[in-house]
């Protein structure tokens, strides 16, 4: 099965769409939570008809560290439009997603080159997200089945996330944990078949955007051997919700344009 994940979901789920703002609510009361309306807060963090942002993309491994920045267009989960815009070596080179399909576009050659099936499992722009995560359009609500952990760190309210027999996911499952006063998402830890913790994703640093609550900085670490020491960051500038983006934005024609 392909592997399809939410960072977009948190970034765009990873990119594309988050949570409406959750009231706060004391420790003592955290069982009370309807845990399938936290799940949905999940699936809904980033979410909105359209989004424009500027984000930085810090990654970081054994051998080298660099950064890139870039801007990130999107409409609903089916259309994302990632263009870097530095280093100078690599500006231009853009990213369109739509529905299931991906494209890269490399303006050295000038050229647009369709991502195949076989390489939606690797690394873009040498970070720790996949092309598939760029993709993935899976939901928390839909796709798994939810439940309350009991035995948690003091503070915190985690939900356990089994995915269903036929849902388009690798992932045997995932752990999401939440401040237990304010109901913010703090980490997601991710299993692979074996049951063994794969990577781990944590989201700090809130910012109000328009009604929103959102984390500004979310950190991606990959835990298997051959990936120790790296990590990547991504880091929203800016981000505006629901604003006018032509539909013509998302096309094979604008991304050739490469700007």
């Amino acid at each position: 099965m392909k592997r399809r994940q939410l960072l977009y979901g948190v970034l765009m789920s990873v990119v594309v769409g988050m949570c409406v703002p959750m009231g706060a609510l004391a420790q003592d009361d955290a069982k009370e939570i309807d845990i399938k309306a936290l799940s949905r807060k999940l699936d809904t963090m980033f979410r909105s008809k359209t989004t424009r942002a500027k984000m930085r993309m810090e990654i970081v491994t054994p051998n080298y560290e660099r950064t890139l920045t870039m801007e990130m267009l999107t409409r609903g989960q089916d259309d994302a439009l990632i263009r870097i815009q530095s280093p100078r070596k690599e500006k231009g080179i853009s990213t369109l997603k739509k529905g299931n399909e991906m494209w890269n576009y490399l303006p050295k050659v000038k050229k647009v080159i369709r991502v195949p099936p076989s390489m939606m499992t690797s690394s873009w722009m040498g970070s720790d997200m996949t092309n598939d995560d760029l993709v993935q359009n899976s939901s928390w609500e839909d796709d798994y089945d939810v439940s309350q952990l009991k035995d948690v760190p003091t503070g915190e309210f985690c939900l356990q996330f089994t995915p269903h027999e036929d849902a388009p996911v690798t992932w045997s499952k995932v752990v999401a944990c939440f401040d237990a006063k304010y109901q913010l998402p703090k980490t997601q830890s991710f299993y692979d078949e074996k049951g063994t913790k794969v990577r781990e994703i944590k989201m700090d640093k809130y910012k109000k955007v328009d009604d929103r609550l959102i984390p500004s900085r979310i950190t991606i670490t990959p835990l298997s051997k051959d990936k120790k020491g790296n990590k990547t960051t991504m880091i929203y500038e800016s981000i505006a919700f629901d604003v006018d983006i032509d539909e013509a934005e998302f096309s094979l024609a604008n991304l050739r344009r490469g700007k």
